[in-house]
């Protein structure tokens, strides 16, 4: 303790303490509130940042939950026109068969009327073929001046030449 009382001088105690409390008080007054307010703007811009990133968290999630249902939205959207795209297919085949029936049908009649054209158109020349035949066998008969049995038994022989030929 004797060193403390050789070393320690009071009134440079008194001084250092006037020394001490001076400049406390003048950087409490005038560097403690700039300080101070410098702390706080700094925090209050750290808290707005914190405050900005969940915003933008908070958008980017919602961003991402707005796209989810578009993609989705577009998804079904493909899935609808896809199974539009099929039931067109599907009736355009049925619409092709359809159609292929009703133009087999068309045929298949025009064919039957030509069938029955030809028919006709050979019914005809037969009759005609007849008819000449019968003059032909008349004109055979009359030259010949034949008797009942021979003109029946002439008749028949005409006709079996007909049947042979048709």
């Amino acid at each position: 303790m004797e060193f403390f009382k050789q070393n320690i001088v009071p009134g440079e105690v008194i001084v250092q303490l006037l020394a001490f409390l001076a400049v406390f008080f003048f950087l409490k007054a005038f560097a403690w509130k700039p300080i101070l307010a410098m702390l706080e703007e700094r925090r209050n811009r750290i808290k707005q940042s914190f405050d900005d990133i969940e915003t933008t968290r908070k958008q980017v999630e919602e961003l991402k939950h707005e796209y989810q249902e578009h993609l989705q939205k577009m998804e079904e959207e493909a899935r609808q026109k896809l199974q539009e795209a099929v039931h067109e297919g599907e009736r355009i085949s049925r619409e092709l068969q359809e159609k292929a029936r009703t133009d087999a049908q068309a045929i298949f009649s025009k064919s039957k009327e030509h069938l029955q054209l030809e028919i006709t158109q050979a019914q005809k020349t037969l009759r005609e073929e007849i008819a000449n035949l019968s003059v032909l066998v008349s004109e055979k008969i009359i030259r010949e001046q034949m008797s009942d049995a021979m003109l029946q038994k002439k008749a028949l022989e005409v006709i079996e030449e007909l049947e042979k030929s048709s």
